[in-house]
């Protein structure tokens, strides 16, 4: 494990727009790292004057007490038409602490996911786009896991672990790297017999484990305001610490259930066991129901199914929309073929978001190619399904910026009010994702965006689609008066540093964004300041989204290859690319 690697590509969610990024944080970190030290080191020698005590008071306030926390930043994104997921993203002092410490203690990490005999989620760093993947590379590999694992079962038993990042206690990292008996047994010596602790350490591998195991707590705890239930949900650490205590998990379980004969495979928090009797499957359900309890878990009831063969693996609807065969592409069939789309969805509302991004695929991936002629019907049909469920706006944008040759004046003016209507709907719901991605369709396309409209969003609680808004202005990228700022500005301080309004400080300082009347936020946190030092930004604008293809624009002379698209994928590297047959979400 790279501690470049884990900061570059492993900290932002992979659901914000294109120009939020970590690229600079993770290749000038070890300069970040050294720099950062040499100040501490300095800051702790005595002063002149200065007592050895007032010395050790003064680097307390002035840096453990003042660096030792901080908020996260949340961002909101849709699972469909009817659920939410929280994002959020900590600090980059705090995640910058729990990274080093991941990557300084990897050996006694990933030795751990060696206990599981059940888990296709554990992490690889082979062949990553982001800083890790999972054993199985996508939800349709597992798939297939799961026919090969129950060819010989009667009944399967299907677990899902009922909020899992959101509930997971942080003192339960420990229990994962050695088990609760003994986490909690070396809790006890560190915290009452100190000597003893001392002796330990010396001496004991397991201390030594604790220590670490205590260690990181700590520093998942500090990018949360200290608090100890919940970890952030998507950073790749915390999928790191999740799957420690996943692997735990099924370790305990599989040790309490080896007398009955099954087989089992987990995937991230959804458990699949496959028994030959009714009576196995719910005598093992009560078994995992006891264990994830001792881990202050629990099963999510509604999820939980026993089911006996024959066993489905794919839904319904993804084999009605796989069938669907396109001929000749033309306005048409595109009709047909999103009206059986809507109609499987207003069957399915709970599955819309799943079901929409399978049933665009074959567009996303150039599959099927549109011709010039259809595009507006095209168009019409991707902004309805924007409407019918936002979650997807982020496929669609990638549809759209392939045919960016396109989009002519007609084009951006039914993309503007399909969008100014989405901005509406949900900035007030603080929902981030459909807000931060419409304002970046404007930004992509060069559309100018209502001022009120810009004025809603700067006026939220929003920080990510705050500071779209913010390069939309800067871009002159508004109809009407431009917006106020003066606001905004009064209320970033240097204090907005360790707080939920960081990137949004610290970017549109570093930018002049905002006129911050001669004041330095910078000023008074030295570690913001080593990151501008060294020119460190989380913002782009110049970053788009790859898409697989583009079409260009025709080639004179009437050449029949004109309007074809050229394929590519995101990193030059399509082996871990495959296209996903449906199934349950």
């Amino acid at each position: 494990m790279k501690l470049k690697k884990l900061l570059q590509d492993g900290y932002f969610p992979k659901e914000l727009p294109p120009p939020f990024h970590t690229k600079s944080f993770g290749e000038k970190s070890r300069f970040v790292i050294s720099k950062w030290q040499k100040l501490l080191a300095d800051e702790q020698l005595q002063k002149p004057g200065e007592l050895p005590k007032d010395a050790k008071n003064r680097f307390n306030e002035n840096f453990t007490q003042k660096y030792g926390s901080s908020k996260l930043i949340e961002y909101s994104i849709s699972k469909g038409v009817y659920s939410r997921r929280k994002l959020e993203i900590p600090n980059p002092k705090q995640y910058l602490d729990l990274s080093q410490a991941i990557v300084d203690n990897w050996k006694i990490i990933s030795d751990t996911y060696k206990i599981s005999s059940y888990s296709e989620s554990k992490p690889v760093l082979h062949k990553a786009k982001r800083s890790i993947r999972t054993k199985s590379k996508s939800w349709n590999n597992f798939k297939f896991e799961l026919i090969e694992k129950s060819f010989n079962r009667k009944v399967e038993l299907k677990i899902d672990i009922s909020n899992f990042y959101p509930t997971i206690y942080t003192h339960s990292i420990p229990w994962g790297l050695l088990g609760k008996v003994d986490a909690k047994k070396y809790f006890k010596i560190k915290n009452s017999k100190p000597s003893q602790w001392a002796t330990l350490l010396a001496i004991d591998p397991k201390a030594q484990t604790y220590r670490v195991a205590d260690f990181i707590d700590t520093l998942v705890r500090n990018c949360n305001e200290r608090q100890s239930i919940g970890i952030p949900i998507g950073p790749d650490t915390s999928f790191l610490l999740a799957e420690l205590i996943g692997c735990r998990i099924d370790f305990e379980i599989h040790n309490k259930i080896n007398k009955i004969s099954h087989e089992c495979i987990r995937y991230y928090d959804d458990y699949f066991f496959y028994v030959d009797t009714h009576g196995e499957a719910e005598n093992i359900l009560k078994i995992v129901q006891r264990i994830l309890y001792d881990f202050q878990l629990e099963t999510n009831e509604n999820k939980v199914g026993i089911k006996e063969i024959p066993l489905r693996y794919i839904e319904n609807w993804s084999i009605t929309l796989s069938n669907f065969k396109f001929q000749n592409n033309d306005k048409y069939e595109l009709r047909n073929y999103f009206t059986i789309l809507y109609s499987i969805v207003d069957s399915n509302k709970s599955n819309s978001s799943w079901i929409i991004n399978y049933g665009l695929t074959r567009f996303e991936y150039g599959n099927v190619k549109i011709k010039k002629e259809n595009w507006q019907i095209f168009l019409s049909l991707l902004l309805q399904t924007i409407l019918i469920d936002p979650s997807n706006i982020k496929q669609i944008f990638k549809i759209i910026l392939s045919y960016k040759t396109y989009v002519n004046p007609k084009s951006k003016e039914r993309i503007a009010s399909v969008l100014d209507k989405i901005i509406t709907e949900h900035i007030s719901l603080n929902h981030s994702f459909e807000v931060s991605w419409s304002l970046w369709f404007y930004k992509s396309f060069n559309i100018k965006c209502k001022s009120e409209t810009i004025s809603s969003v700067l006026k939220s609680h929003d920080e990510i689609s705050k500071l779209v808004a913010l390069d939309l202005i800067d871009s002159k990228l508004f109809l009407g008066k431009k917006p106020t700022l003066t606001e905004l500005a009064k209320s970033l301080t240097s204090q907005s540093l360790f707080d939920e309004h960081w990137i949004l400080a610290y970017e549109s300082y570093i930018k002049n964004w905002l006129d911050f009347k001669g004041r330095n936020i910078l000023n008074s946190n030295d570690f913001f300041n080593i990151l501008n030092y060294y020119d460190i930004s989380f913002y782009d604008v110049n970053l788009q989204l790859k898409t697989e293809f583009i079409v260009h624009p025709p080639i004179e002379f009437g050449d029949p290859f004109g309007d074809w698209p050229n394929f590519h994928d995101d990193d030059g590297d399509d082996e871990d690319e495959e296209e996903d047959e449906g199934g349950e979400y």
